[in-house]
C-alpha cells in the first residue's frame, strides 16, 4: 500500500496584486524591450554603442548650429545634408541593439515560457517590434530636434522664427518616422533568423551593406535609372528623403530629380511591413 505524497508548503509568497492581462503582458515586454535597445538596467559595456550612436548623430547637429551661431547665420542650417548622411549610424544602431531584443530570447528559449501567459506570438512580435521602432525614431529625432531648435535659439528675433519653422515641423517628424520604419523593418527580419546575437549583428549590417553593393552596381547597368536602383537601398533612400523633405538640392538631384515623396514613403512602408511579417512568422515557427 503505497502512502499518499505530501505536500510542503516551501515559503513562496503569494501574487495579491492585480491581474493586467494580455494589456500588462504587451506593457511589459514593450518596456522592457526599450530599455534593452538603450542598454539600461544592464552592465557598462551595454550601454556603449547606444551612447556611442548617440553621440555621433547629434554632435554633428550641435557642430553645425554652434557654426552658424558664430558666423551670424553666414552658414546656413541645412537639415538635408546632416541628417542623410547619418543613415548608416543608424544602421549601427539596430544591428548592434535588436540582437539584444530578439535573439536574447530565442537563445535563452525564453518563448514557451511567455506564451504559457497572455502572451501570444502576434503580441510579442508586435511588442518587440514597436520598441525598437521608438528607440530608432528617438535617435533620429534628436539631431533634428537639435537643429530645429538650435536654429530658433540663434535666431535674432526667435518669437517671429517660431512662426516660421512651424514650416519644419513636419519634416522633422516625417524623416524621424520614415527612419525608424525602415531601420526597424530590415532589422527585425533579419534578427529573427539565429539565436546568436553575433550571428544576428552581421546579418543585419551585412544585409544593409549587400542592398547597397546591389544598388550601386545597378547604377552601372545600362537602362537601369538611377533612382530605381536607389530605392533598393535603404541607406540612400534614406538620404534622399531627407533633401526631398527639406529643400535642399543636389547636383545629382537636378541632373535626374527624384520621384515623389510618396514613393519613399511606401519603401519605408514596406520595409516596416516585410519586417513585421518575418518576425510574426518566425516566432509562430519557434513555438511550434
Amino acid at each position: 500500500m503505497t502512502t499518499p505524497a505530501a505536500i510542503h508548503d516551501l515559503g513562496y509568497r503569494r501574487y495579491d496584486g492585480p491581474r493586467l492581462s494580455s494589456v500588462g503582458s504587451w506593457r511589459a515586454m514593450y518596456g522592457q524591450a526599450l530599455r534593452a535597445m538603450f542598454g539600461l538596467g544592464r552592465p557598462l559595456k551595454a550601454k556603449a554603442v547606444p551612447a556611442l550612436v548617440c553621440t555621433m548623430a547629434v554632435l554633428p547637429a550641435l557642430a553645425l548650429v554652434t557654426a552658424s551661431s558664430a558666423s551670424n547665420g553666414q552658414l546656413p542650417v541645412r537639415y538635408g545634408p546632416l541628417i542623410g548622411g547619418q543613415a548608416l549610424i543608424y544602421a549601427l544602431f539596430v544591428a548592434a541593439q535588436v540582437p539584444e531584443v530578439i535573439s536574447r530570447d530565442l537563445q535563452h528559449r525564453l518563448l514557451p515560457l511567455l506564451f504559457t501567459r497572455d502572451v501570444t506570438p502576434a503580441s510579442y512580435a508586435m511588442a518587440r517590434l514597436v520598441a525598437i521602432f521608438t528607440a530608432v525614431w528617438m535617435v533620429a529625432l534628436a539631431p533634428l530636434l537639435v537643429l530645429y531648435l538650435g536654429e530658433i535659439g540663434i535666431a535674432k528675433d526667435p518669437a517671429a522664427t517660431v512662426a516660421v519653422m512651424g514650416t519644419r515641423l513636419g519634416p522633422v517628424l516625417a524623416q524621424s518616422t520614415l527612419t525608424a520604419l525602415s531601420m526597424t523593418g530590415v532589422a527585425a527580419a533579419m534578427a529573427g533568423w539565429t539565436a546568436r546575437r553575433a550571428f544576428a549583428t552581421a546579418a543585419i549590417f551585412g544585409t544593409f551593406l549587400l542592398l547597397v553593393a546591389i544598388s550601386l552596381g545597378l547604377d552601372d547597368l545600362a537602362g537601369v535609372p538611377v533612382r530605381l536602383a536607389e530605392l533598393l537601398d535603404p541607406l540612400r533612400a534614406l538620404r534622399t528623403t531627407a533633401l526631398v523633405l527639406f529643400g535642399d538640392t543636389t547636383r545629382g538631384m537636378t541632373q535626374e530629380p527624384p520621384p515623389p515623396i510618396g514613393v519613399y514613403v511606401a519603401v519605408a512602408v514596406t520595409h516596416a511591413v516585410i519586417g513585421t511579417l518575418v518576425l510574426r512568422w518566425r516566432i509562430r515557427r519557434m513555438r511550434v
